[in-house]
């Protein structure tokens, strides 16, 4: 009898315990319940660098500055190419006026073509009646065919002269181009929050100049299994942990593919075992300053 009351007391607490574990397997899993998680708002910073080295001639811009976008942070010395430049520019001069001078002279030929060919006909006239001598009209031929070849040489000089001119214009495309590497400009507006260098500094290609603080997102931290509530463009509702009532929506921009146990600051709305996705998301109609903790609730009502 004894032996039944133990069996029957160890299937009431295996069955309790099965139900127990099903409700928060189903707790966990039920996705159409709505979900309440914590964020904490976080810097967006952008680190701008040049693609050239060289020691900085301009003023940088110092900590706590407002950047607007296309604001030159800083400028590098480039040797040479200020001359390169100049130089390219006198020798595009130069042809442009041979230019001039080449047109000039193909009419001067053609005119001069036209007045021998006036010649040459009025010659062979003058040569089937007897009155004037071949020899003058085989002269003419060779003024004719002389004018002739030199205005095709005029016409071969233009090719020539074109093709120096786009290797001028090739070559000084290259130095404004390394001119626009050596000159960094703000992408983006923001305010200065790390000057790495000052006016004056070498710097090396690809080595910070300035860090800009371009706005603030918030991160939260969702357990995998809510991860479907999270989607990408969706949008979450946000209110700050000590003022639940100034709610405000926050689009959802990315999510971190890594899988990672939940972080401290999570501890008290989510167990400390599950394993979470770090997702970010855009405050919509409001500014939020880092360090701020808000609560983000997703899912259906």
């Amino acid at each position: 009898m004894k032996r039944v009351a133990w069996v029957g007391v160890a299937i009431v607490i295996a069955v309790a315990g099965a139900w127990g574990y099903g409700a928060l397997v189903r707790q966990e899993n039920d996705s159409g319940l709505r979900v309440r998680l914590l964020a904490i708002a976080e810097d967006q910073t952008l680190v701008l660098s040049l693609s050239r080295s060289g020691r900085i001639l301009t003023r940088v811009p110092d900590e706590g500055e407002a950047v607007a976008k296309e604001d030159v942070v800083a400028r590098v010395e480039q040797p040479g190419l200020a001359e390169d430049a100049a130089d390219y520019q006198r020798q595009r001069a130069e042809i442009v006026a041979r230019e001039l001078t080449r047109r000039q002279n193909v009419e001067k030929a053609k005119a001069e073509l036209a007045q021998i060919v006036s010649d040459e006909k009025r010659m062979a006239r003058l040569v089937r009646d007897g009155i004037a001598p071949a020899a003058d009209l085989e002269s003419l031929r060779h003024r004719r065919e002389a004018t002739e070849a030199g205005i095709r040489a005029l016409e071969s000089e233009k090719r020539q002269l074109d093709a120096q001119d786009d290797t001028l214009k090739v070559r000084a495309a290259k130095v404004k181009e390394f001119e626009k590497q050596g000159t960094l400009l703000s992408p983006v507006a923001g305010i200065v929050l790390t000057r790495h260098h000052r006016e004056g500094e070498w710097v090396e290609a690809g080595q910070p100049v300035v860090t800009l603080q371009v706005g603030a997102y918030l991160r939260v931290e969702v357990p995998e299994e809510r991860l479907s509530t999270f989607p990408i463009g969706g949008s979450v509702d946000v209110w700050p942990q000590a003022r639940p009532q100034e709610r405000f929506p926050a689009r959802v921009i990315s999510v971190k593919p890594r899988l990672e146990y939940a972080t401290r600051r999570n501890w008290g709305l989510q167990s400390r075992d599950l394993k979470t996705f770090s997702v970010r998301l855009a405050p919509q109609g409001t500014k939020v300053i880092s360090g701020q903790t808000f609560i983000v609730e997703a899912g259906k009502s």
